[in-house]
């Protein structure tokens, strides 16, 4: 059997079972985790080209060197969508410049095909279509994803390809064994064909890393944030105060943790309903995430009831941030709001987790008792 055919039998099942894989996890995978259709049916369409390759002069040129070739650019190109898709990044181009893109690619191959026949052309377009499509999702890889194995390993496989291209191109410019068909048994050839057994296999499991890496980390996000407000809760806020308590401990450093405790706000529920209330603590908890600083962390503690983080800072500069947030719900609409916040900060090395908290929420009570609406400290 002819080497170059053998390699595409083999291509081809791995590329329909790679779907295979891509599409169980796009059925039982979250659908917050987008692109694993896109990226399933790009495995599929790869897959289907093969076919069509094999039949080359059993079926008409149209069949077996368009339609192949064009169904080889659209698994690319939905490869990239559904990469956008899972990083969360808008397209980058408008539906009329990839119409143009894939009518100028179809184009060239009729020409090449029909008008003008040339081998070497239609392999060199082929060549230079997809090498734009995977140096274009190549930059997005490394600039929208994060720095995990999956990604190291989508990096790998897309640069292979980019390098496969760029030597085929080379090649075909200086007149290099120029490739005489489909089935050509020339050791560049077997090379190129050989490729896609490579890449498939590698790029799939670098996919379902990503998806993998995804889930667990949108996992770890709800099990340490509040679905609501996206703060953190409780178990993980003491998990991060303990934290900064050893901190503070080792090097000397200040610390100092804000409660917070909106006012009436069982009295806002009652009058405006839940989905009001609900609508006044998301926009309460984002409009304390913009004043704090980067290092500072917001936590909801329950119901009305949240807490400030504030490394490197004593009671006068929390006091400084807490002011900024005593005029904020007044100018909110529908409803008005308004907090009552207290503050301590820690005192020195003998003192431990549960005064701090004690000392917060003893100011707390005398801003309520004082009649809410401000910031008290001890």
């Amino acid at each position: 059997m002819n080497p170059s055919l053998l390699i595409f039998i083999i291509s081809f099942f791995v590329a329909l079972a790679m779907s295979g894989i891509l599409l169980i996890l796009a059925q039982t995978y979250p659908k917050t985790i987008r692109g694993l259709r896109e990226w399933s049916l790009g495995a599929l369409a790869i897959a289907l080209c093969f076919p069509l390759f094999i039949a080359r002069d059993h079926i008409p040129d149209l069949l077996s060197i368009i339609l192949a070739n064009l169904t080889l650019l659209l698994a690319f190109m939905a490869l990239n969508v559904g990469t956008r898709k899972f990083a969360g990044t808008p397209p980058k181009y408008n539906h009329v410049l990839l119409a143009l893109f894939v009518l100028t690619f179809v184009a060239l191959f009729v020409w090449f095909t029909y008008v003008q026949p040339d081998i070497r052309m239609r392999v060199g377009t082929m060549v230079l279509f997809t090498l734009i499509v995977v140096l274009d999702q190549l930059f997005l890889v490394l600039r929208a994803l994060p720095r995990t194995m999956g990604r190291h390993i989508w990096v790998s496989s897309l640069a292979i390809m980019i390098v496969s291209r760029l030597i085929r191109l080379g090649a075909l410019l200086i007149g290099f064994a120029p490739p005489t068909g489909v089935f050509d048994a020339s050791a560049s050839q077997l090379v190129y064909v050989a490729i896609p057994a490579l890449t498939i296999p590698l790029g799939t499991i670098s996919l379902i890393l990503l998806a993998s890496e995804k889930l667990r980390h949108d996992l770890e996000f709800i099990s340490r944030h509040d679905g609501l407000t996206k703060c953190l809760n409780k178990n993980a806020a003491m998990e991060e105060l303990e934290r900064e308590i050893a901190h503070t401990r080792r090097h000397g450093n200040k610390l100092a943790i804000m409660l917070f405790d909106l006012d009436n706000f069982k009295d806002i529920n009652d009058t405006h309903g839940h989905l009001e209330g609900d609508r006044i603590l998301v926009e309460f908890a984002k409009k304390v995430k913009a004043s704090l600083r980067a290092s500072d962390q917001l936590t909801r503690f329950g119901g009305d009831e949240f807490m400030a983080i504030l490394p490197d800072a004593d009671l006068e500069q929390a006091r400084l941030v807490a002011n900024r947030f005593q005029e904020t719900g007044k100018g909110s609409q529908p409803v008005a709001w308004s907090v009552s916040i207290g503050i301590s900060a820690w005192l020195d090395p003998d003192d431990t987790l549960d005064a701090l908290l004690t000392r917060a929420d003893k100011a707390l009570y005398k801003s309520k008792a004082l009649g809410r609406n401000q910031t008290q400290s001890i």
